[in-house]
């Protein structure tokens, strides 16, 4: 028994240490930014990982603030946002449900082969994607970068969305219809509200990766006056090589609201994850 207990400490110590250490990876990087953005330049080669009040200076996050044209490029960043997870929700979860609705070998193999779209690399797909959003002159438009958001994320959203309307009683649309509520209607009054938990994993796990996405506003949008905070601040960096204290404090003001918008939501984040994993 002795034994035992001793073993079980030791998985435990050693797993909290490797925890540690795959945190320390990841904060590393956010506090070697965070850092040098509020860092005088002459500061950053001399001493990259420590702040004193002698370098401290919010110099460059005004000067990035201004540079990178923040109120214009944050609208546009938030704009993208909120319609392309629009989309993905009101899209995804109706695609979820109606190959859930009729339940039969069609569906099922529709649902199969959506589900395996996930394993596609993005990359691939982008240019039959570009090539039909200037057919449609969609080029150039804050809806088009939505739509290939939405085009490329859809699978794994409708998976998440079937998983979960599958834990759904059935007993509960069969009573509505009953009463003589229509499909839309149990779908938007009985499935939605039941639906609430991954409707959050979604918009944060995907709206962090929309949020911090270059490759698809690089391919999308040529005008500055559209241009997102990434693309913003990745023109911005290779416009400063060498101005590190500048590039530093606008990649400060890039990553701020959605951090702050995770440290806001995260309790919200942690009870859906803990909701999802006993369903599951």
């Amino acid at each position: 028994m002795k034994s035992m207990r001793q073993t079980i400490k030791l998985n435990a110590l050693s797993s909290n240490g490797f925890m540690m250490i795959v945190m320390l990876l990841y904060l590393l990087p956010l506090w070697y930014a965070i850092n040098n953005g509020f860092k005088q330049k002459e500061f950053i080669s001399i001493h990259p990982f420590t702040l004193s009040g002698q370098s401290f200076t919010f110099e460059n996050i005004a000067q990035a603030f201004k540079l990178l044209h923040y109120p214009t490029a944050l609208f546009n960043s938030a704009f993208i946002l909120v319609l392309s997870c629009a989309m993905l929700v009101i899209l995804g979860s109706l695609a979820a449900y109606g190959i859930l609705l009729p339940n039969n070998k069609l569906m099922n193999n529709v649902y199969t082969v959506t589900v395996a779209f996930i394993s596609i690399p993005v990359q691939i797909a982008i240019v039959p994607m570009v090539l039909a959003l200037k057919q449609f002159h969609l080029i150039n438009t804050f809806l088009g970068v939505a739509l290939l958001y939405a085009g490329t994320l859809l699978p794994f959203v409708i998976f998440l969305y079937a998983g979960f309307m599958r834990t759904i009683p059935k007993e509960l649309p069969e009573s509505a219809t009953i009463d003589g509520a229509s499909s839309f209607r149990i779908y938007l009054q009985i499935y939605m509200p039941l639906l609430k938990t991954i409707t959050g994993i979604i918009l944060i796990l995907r709206g962090v990766g929309i949020w911090n996405d270059l490759l698809i506003p690089l391919i999308v949008i040529s005008k500055s006056s559209m241009y997102p905070l990434t693309l913003n601040l990745y023109v911005f960096a290779n416009s400063k090589i060498g101005q590190w204290d500048i590039v530093f404090g606008g990649t400060v003001l890039v990553g701020l609201p959605i951090t702050l918008f995770f440290i806001v939501f995260q309790k919200s984040f942690i009870k859906g994850i803990m909701a999802g994993s006993v369903k599951g």
